[in-house]
C-alpha cells in the first residue's frame, strides 16, 4: 500500500470514529433529556406564558 493510500485509510478510519462516537453523544444526550424531562415539555413554557399574561 502506498503511502497515499494509508493516510486516505486513516483518515477515513478517523472521519467513521468521530462521526460514530458524535452520534452516540447525540443519542445518549437525547435518552438522558427524556429521563429528566428536558427540553420536551411544553408545560414549561406555558407556565412562564400564563404568569406573564396574568
Amino acid at each position: 500500500m502506498s503511502e497515499v493510500a494509508t493516510v486516505a485509510v486513516g483518515w477515513g478510519v478517523t472521519a467513521v470514529a468521530v462521526a460514530s462516537y458524535a452520534l452516540w453523544v447525540l443519542l445518549r444526550g437525547r435518552t438522558i433529556g427524556q429521563e429528566l424531562d428536558i427540553g420536551g415539555s411544553s408545560s414549561m413554557l406555558s407556565d412562564k406564558d400564563s404568569t406573564t399574561d396574568q
